[in-house]
């Protein structure tokens, strides 16, 4: 059976890690691109907000009995990255800070809320709810840490060390 509190524990220490070099990012940068390809910091931030929520619905339609309803594909990523790119474009960075903010919360508060016998259900795209936090939580913010960290030359190995 999965664990929900390590699950948790991941998801909170990757988010900290991802604010924790956000933090150095000087503001005026924030919408330069460059960080990974043509996205900017922004675009990063936002995209973590949608990817929390998409995992919040996972979990909403699983912990409803309806996960087979949820059906996510990988061959569908690029194609929302890309919808997703453009809405980000359109709000300041405050606003996309604010939006992974709440929605981090709403995913942090559903894995903290479901039953440990779900995170083990099977949705309707074949994987675990285990597996969709994991990717769309600490695995994904692990992932932007590492794009942070390089375009902007923070070297951190103490962190990955632990």
């Amino acid at each position: 059976m999965a664990d929900r509190d390590a699950l948790l524990t991941d998801l909170v220490a990757a988010r900290d890690a991802f604010h924790d070099v956000l933090a150095t990012v000087d503001a005026e940068l924030a919408t330069v691109p460059g960080v990974m390809e043509d996205w900017s910091v922004r675009d990063l931030v936002f995209h973590l907000a949608v990817w929390c929520e998409h995992a919040a619905e996972a979990l909403a339609l699983a912990t409803a009995g309806r996960g087979d309803e949820f059906a996510y594909s990988t061959g569908d990523t690029d194609a929302m990255n890309e919808r997703f790119l453009a809405e980000g474009r359109s709000v300041s960075p405050a606003q996309a800070l604010r939006r992974e903010d709440a929605a981090f919360a709403a995913f942090h508060a559903a894995v903290a809320a479901v039953e440990p016998a779900v995170l083990d259900l099977k949705l309707g795209n074949g994987d675990s709810v285990e597996e969709v936090i994991a990717y769309d939580g600490p695995e994904h913010y692990a992932e932007h840490t590492e794009h942070l960290r390089a375009w902007f030359g923070t070297d951190d190995d103490d962190d990955r060390d632990t």
